[in-house]
């Protein structure tokens, strides 16, 4: 094992890692020869158990993961170097992390149920969660009325990237707790369909639209807006934008749109969109599952938050999912993540997590604007459970790229009966068996041993090797939800400060908006691409 007080000098922490001497260390092992996971296994009986940690109520296994205790020395040693704690600590408190944008980061903040912390827009935060909670009541008791005097029924939120994601995700991952009577949808694109599908089979007079878009010029948002205000004036005449709320952090935009300051909910500028369902965004989750379960989704967050920030890196579930991130991808050239979870409920859960970790970690320069010098953000991708068996297992075990896999797996089911307890345990046996099977394969001397046609031994030998990840939850609740969620929200944070990049800031995102604009505006070079896309149109 590795010292376990290093020298700290992996500093400037917001530069390349390869300032931390760990990261030679490592270097040098991965280039060396590794112990395949049959043989850790074999070597290791325990393994299970040594390579597990329990995080809250959620459990994390590492031992399917190319982990040495050699490696996972270093792999302390460079956590500590690079201060990681320190940072996620820092966005616990709501503190200035986002240096790119000279910003604080408060999503962390925002979920202290005790309303303690402080920051730059985080009381008033509070104060809007009670206006949320009001409103929300309101709608589920059915003493929200529109503008004719009927009861508000469906609410329908307009927002893109962040401020579709996570309310989506958690939405529907907890529709086993929605109110009965009262529907919500999300349209998240420009395309006229989605509104459309969105707004399909509702009545105008018994709907609200929230407009929900942080800077209040998102395009997306604001045309959806526009064909949602249109809808609703069919309904309910010139009185179409008092169902209309705003959730932004520019209020004066959302006024110049004519919306009244009582229907306006403010989230702070430093709540980054792809962490912001703690916030304002979240208002069609607390309408859906009520105040008093939103706070458990909060305080489920909070919990894992605090463990992050404070628990020691060998102890924690956040600083060594990150680890083994950097390790596969900055040292062993994994460049992708296969995410699946064994549960339908979460079957949104890896769209969210592609805006979390690619706009996150999709950077090219360190904090400091010198180059990382090793690969950074990875590719997600994955869909749920047995549907991913029969889409793309078959690279995962045998295709030419090595791709470790996060299994995702929900012990107890959210409805209590024999066909939803047989289905849970028919989930759980394929995670668990996929997981052996891309760990230890199938040789090609225990196919034949199986009296396999000697042609065939090659086609159905698995080599096996394959790394993965298992995350396990108890059940489905607000709180559980909240953990995973910030789990990996954490890791997030943690494998940007091992890699000294900021995880805040999306500039990426803006080129290719500006040049979209600067096209519809025709101060753009003509594009020969759009000249084409018109002509088919235009027949």
């Amino acid at each position: 094992m590795a010292d376990v007080n290093p020298p700290l000098d992996g500093r400037p922490i917001d530069g390349s890692v390869h300032a931390a001497s760990a990261w030679a260390e490592l270097e040098d092992l991965s280039e060396g020869p590794s112990p395949s996971l049959r043989d850790l296994f074999a070597g290791d009986p325990a393994r299970d158990d040594r390579l597990g940690v329990e995080c809250a109520d959620l459990w994390v296994g590492l031992s399917r993961q190319h982990l040495t205790y050699e490696v996972l020395g270093h792999l302390h040693v460079l956590a500590r170097q690079r201060r990681v704690t320190d940072t996620l600590t820092g966005v616990l408190l709501g503190e200035a992390v986002n240096g790119s944008e000279d910003r604080a980061a408060v999503h962390g903040a925002l979920r202290a149920r005790d309303r303690s912390p402080s920051g730059p827009g985080v009381e008033e935060a509070f104060a809007t969660f009670d206006r949320m909670a009001e409103l929300a009541e309101s709608i589920r008791s059915g003493k929200a009325t529109g503008a004719t005097g009927q009861r508000i029924t469906a609410l329908v939120q307009l927002g893109i990237g962040g401020s579709h994601l996570g309310p989506a995700l958690v939405t529907d991952a907890l529709r086993h707790l929605a109110h009965p009577d009262v529907t919500i949808r999300f349209s998240a694109g420009i395309d006229a369909d989605d509104l459309d599908e969105a707004l399909h089979g509702l009545d105008p007079a018994s709907t609200l639209v929230v407009a929900c878009s942080k800077s209040f010029t998102t395009i997306e948002t604001l045309t959806a807006l526009d064909g949602a205000l249109a809808w609703l004036t069919i309904g309910v005449g010139d009185r179409a934008m008092d169902h209309v709320l705003a959730v932004t952090a520019a209020p004066d935009r959302a006024r110049d749109h004519g919306i009244g300051d009582d229907r306006i909910l403010e989230i702070p500028l430093a709540v980054g969109g792809r962490f912001s369902v703690g916030s304002a965004v979240g208002l069609p989750v607390m309408v859906a599952i009520g105040p008093d379960a939103f706070d458990e989704l909060l305080a489920g967050m909070r919990v894992v938050d605090s463990l992050s920030a404070g628990l020691p890196v060998e102890e924690n579930a956040a600083v060594l999912l990150a680890l083994v991130d950097v390790w596969n991808h900055g040292h062993l050239g994994r460049g992708s993540v296969a995410v699946v979870p064994y549960a339908h409920r979460l079957r949104l859960f890896t769209p969210w997590l592609q805006q979390l970790s690619m706009e996150s970690l999709g950077k090219r320069v360190c904090q400091n604007g010198s180059d990382p010098e090793t690969p950074t953000g990875a590719v997600i991708w994955g869909a749920t459970g047995t549907d991913a068996q029969h889409a793309f297992f078959q690279l995962l075990h045998q295709g030419t790229d090595v791709v470790p896999v996060d299994f995702i797996g929900v012990a107890r089911p959210a409805v209590d009966d024999d066909r939803s307890r047989k289905g849970a345990e028919v989930l759980m046996t394929n995670l668990a068996a996929q997981a052996d099977a891309l760990a230890f394969g199938r040789t090609a001397d225990e196919v034949r041993a199986d009296g396999v046609d000697e042609n065939l031994v090659a086609h159905r030998t698995f080599p096996g090797d394959r790394p993965s990840t298992a995350i396990l939850l108890p059940e489905l609740t607000p709180s559980t939800l909240g953990q995973l969620m910030a789990l990996y929200e954490n890791r997030t944070v943690a494998t940007a400060a091992l890699l000294g990049i900021n995880p805040f800031d999306q500039w990426g995102v803006e080129l290719g908006k500006q040049m979209a604009l600067d096209l519809a505006e025709g101060t753009a070079p003509a594009s020969e691409l759009l000249r084409r896309a018109r002509s088919l149109r235009e027949g």
